[in-house]
């Protein structure tokens, strides 16, 4: 449990839980009647709970000793479960780790678990460190947990430092377990430094967590051995099975880039496995808008039932993450997170309870949010040298070919190919390709919402790809689009160039302008925000921009050098 301490109660809350529990203190919260989830037994009983200090102290029948301070809350007929625990969040598409809980709190998220990725490429690691405490703070609607990279998704000068300081902030008790390892043949071949890290993350009691997207029974045999405890990647019923068998805990994805949970979920055999779990693996923001975290419940409660569902978002992965003394059950001494629900299978709470606060009611956020703690955190970006055409004027270039939303294969010819360009922030290389099947009709784009540090530039018009640019050099990071010699759309993402610095509502007006301007294009995929994101990654089939070149991953092969700024 060390990688939850700031949790745990001190000797005095203790002792005001135990005066409550025996009867002998008024708590300062009673909810009475109403039938109460029992993810332990997998049951359902009707009984009154007494909250005080932001715990459960008392559950059963027992009248209440009311106080003159005490909130009464009667609730028969309605039920009371477990708040839902998101263990695999990435918390920067376009929405920011605070405004990303105004969607999560409302619809039962009390626990998440976010990725510092961007944390740590920005700030380092002592920055990430005063960065987990501001945005960890016991006055938000929700625990913000953290897990930690030892990679990051795309090669970029310095990054050997992200895994040395990933060391001291396992020790962080903020941080409950090491993020997916997207470069996970590296661990195959025995990695030193991955290695070292998942190390790392078992000496201080943390999870390891693996991204096998399409690795064969041998080489999850491999993962398994190297330590690594947990998947989010089977896209089949059968690869859940193969990643249980070999003894990883599983988390189910439905999201906007992936949505599995029917695939993975004809086949699986009842009752569920106690290593499976619920994630939405950092969606766009429509898909919380859309369906959100009670949609996955829904669908796995159709599956199995709404008990069986609720411990694949509560119990399990409290267990998973360690913290299941602290969370994912409605029990004595757990952190009084719960939410109230009027029915079994109704998931979307009509009240959310943190620490025994009301913070949810009737899909609203009712506790303010903080402003953005970090201060200001736009890119260093020169828009009068992103602005020249000659940069984007490609001749003889490997050609990528986009399948999905984010597989790409390599392209014969250049049929309805548009120039991509990944250009180095710092000003020191581009790297070129063409793409075909993304964008056909686009005159010109750009954004610094990539995998990789820098900006993607895109088009067919070099002139347009260069106002494009410059337009988001001058906003310090952002999207902007160009049509008929025009900017028509110039949207700042000021926060590190991936993020609005307001609410979840703005964050999904960015996404419904781009996915308009992306038809209008000619784009015919699932997500246009993870084509953009991952078009530069170094983890997924078969060509990526990347700051090392045009590079093949299977193979590692460079097949196009970076070019001269």
């Amino acid at each position: 449990m060390r990688s939850a301490a700031h949790l745990f109660p001190d000797v005095a809350t203790k002792q005001r839980l135990l005066a409550v529990s025996r009867g002998e203190a008024p708590p300062e919260l009673v909810v009475v009647g109403a039938r109460i989830a029992d993810v332990y037994t997998g049951t359902w009983a009707e009984a009154n709970l007494e909250v005080a200090s932001g715990r459960i102290a008392y559950l059963g029948p027992r009248p209440p000793r009311l106080g003159p301070e005490t909130l009464l809350v009667e609730a028969k007929g309605r039920y009371v479960v477990p708040g839902y625990l998101e263990p695999h969040a990435h918390p920067w598409v376009l929405y920011n780790p605070l405004s990303l809980l105004e969607a999560l709190v409302p619809q039962g998220v009390t626990a998440v678990v976010y990725d510092d990725l961007l944390l740590r490429t920005r700030l380092g690691g002592k920055g990430a460190r005063k960065a987990m405490e501001a945005l960890a703070s016991p006055h938000l609607p929700a625990r913000v947990l953290f897990a930690a990279r030892l990679v990051p998704q795309s090669t970029f000068p310095g990054e050997e430092a992200l895994a040395r300081e990933a060391g001291p902030l396992l020790d962080d008790p903020r941080v409950v377990a090491s993020a997916e390892i997207t470069r996970w043949p590296q661990v195959v071949a025995g990695e030193e430094a991955l290695l070292r890290g998942v190390g790392w993350a078992h000496g201080a009691g943390r999870r390891a967590e693996a991204h096998g997207a399409g690795a064969s029974w041998e080489r999850l045999v491999a993962l398994a051995a190297a330590g690594l405890d947990a998947d989010h990647e089977p896209l089949r019923a059968q690869e859940v099975l193969e990643r249980l068998r070999l003894g990883f805990w599983v988390m189910l994805r439905h999201s906007s880039l992936r949505p599995d949970l029917p695939a993975l979920l004809d086949g699986l055999p009842l009752p569920p496995a106690s290593r499976l779990m619920l994630t939405t693996d950092g969606a766009a923001p429509s898909f919380y808008a859309k369906e959100g975290f009670p949609g996955l419940l829904r669908r796995v409660a159709a599956w199995a039932s709404p008990l069986e569902a609720l411990r694949l978002a509560t119990l399990n992965p409290a267990t998973f993450l360690g913290v299941d003394g602290l969370l994912g059950g409605v029990a004595p001494g757990r952190l009084a997170d719960f939410l109230l629900l009027e029915a079994p299978d109704a998931f979307q709470p009509q009240e959310v309870y943190v620490g025994g606060r009301l913070v949810a009611r009737e899909g609203e956020l009712l506790l303010p949010l903080p402003p953005w703690p970090l201060g200001p955190a736009g890119l260093s970006l020169s828009g009068d040298a992103l602005g020249r055409p000659e940069r984007y004027h490609l001749g003889e270039a490997p050609v990528l070919r986009l399948e999905n939303a984010v597989i790409t294969r390599r392209g014969e010819a250049r049929v309805e190919g548009v120039r991509a360009f990944l250009l180095d922030a710092e000003g020191r290389f581009r790297v070129g390709a063409w793409v075909e099947g993304f964008l056909p009709r686009l005159e010109g784009m750009a954004t610094s919402f990539t995998a990789a540090t820098g900006v993607l530039v895109l088009g067919r018009y070099p002139e347009a790809m260069a106002q494009a640019a410059a337009a988001v050099g001058r906003l310090g990071g952002g999207l902007a689009w160009v049509q008929g010699g025009e900017v028509v759309w110039a949207e700042p993402l000021p926060l590190w160039g991936y993020m609005v610095e307001g609410g979840f509502r703005q964050a999904l007006a960015v996404e419904e302008k781009l996915w308009a301007l992306a038809r209008e294009a000619g784009y015919a995929h699932g997500d246009i925000l993870y084509s953009l994101l991952f078009l530069t990654c170094d983890f997924l089939p078969e060509l990526r921009l990347t700051p090392r070149g045009v590079l093949e991953v299977k193979t590692g092969r460079v097949l196009g050098a970076p070019l001269p700024w």
